[in-house]
């Protein structure tokens, strides 16, 4: 019973979490808020994914990297300080190549990343149990398992789910209905 309430508890705060969106608009000018707003979703979505097949979820903390732009692992810093992961702390750690992500288990890709950059990165975490989320116009498209972006100054997320299905990593569904798909989608899907 006590499973039970936990997990409509999930999902009562992942609505709450995708409403937000809709009820706080996200302005340019307020670059530090919307980096906080996206680290938000990240530390919510990290309650819908699954990391049991990745050997490093059996490690002492939660790792998570960014790469690109160094703000927005301090906004992850600060959300992160304040909670948990599957009872694990939070390290959070800024990185700048592709041979630092090893060992993390969810890789942010700051939209300041170039498209060869990208490419680069997606090579080394595509197939692995690592959830990449970037937050730029296209990245869902090209590989990134979730890509945080801003349309209508409100922030969307989009799932790539073929990429989501090489990686082993289970996401709830209702974090997945609940986002946009992008890529094509495999019939036994």
């Amino acid at each position: 019973m006590a499973k039970s309430s936990l997990h409509i508890a999930k999902h009562i705060v992942l609505l709450i979490i995708i409403f937000s969106g809709l009820i706080i608009p996200c302005r340019g000018e307020a670059q530090t808020r919307e980096q906080l707003l996206k680290a938000g979703y990240i530390e919510k979505f990290t309650h819908f994914v699954d990391w049991s097949k990745n050997p490093h979820s059996n490690d002492s903390l939660f790792k998570v990297a960014v790469i690109g732009d160094k703000k927005f692992s301090m906004a992850l810093e600060q959300i992160f300080s304040k909670t948990k992961v599957n009872e694990k702390s939070v390290k959070v750690t800024y990185i700048t190549s592709v041979d630092q992500i090893k060992d993390n288990l969810i890789l942010v890709i700051s939209k300041s990343v170039s498209n060869d950059k990208l490419d680069e990165i997606l090579n080394y975490t595509t197939g692995k149990t690592i959830l990449t989320i970037s937050e730029k116009d296209g990245y869902g498209v090209r590989g990134s398992i979730i890509n945080l972006i801003v349309v209508d100054e409100f922030i969307r997320y989009e799932i790539n789910r073929i990429t989501l299905g090489k990686s082993g990593l289970k996401m709830n569904s209702l974090l997945i209905k609940s986002g946009t798909l992008v890529g094509k989608v495999d019939s036994n899907d």
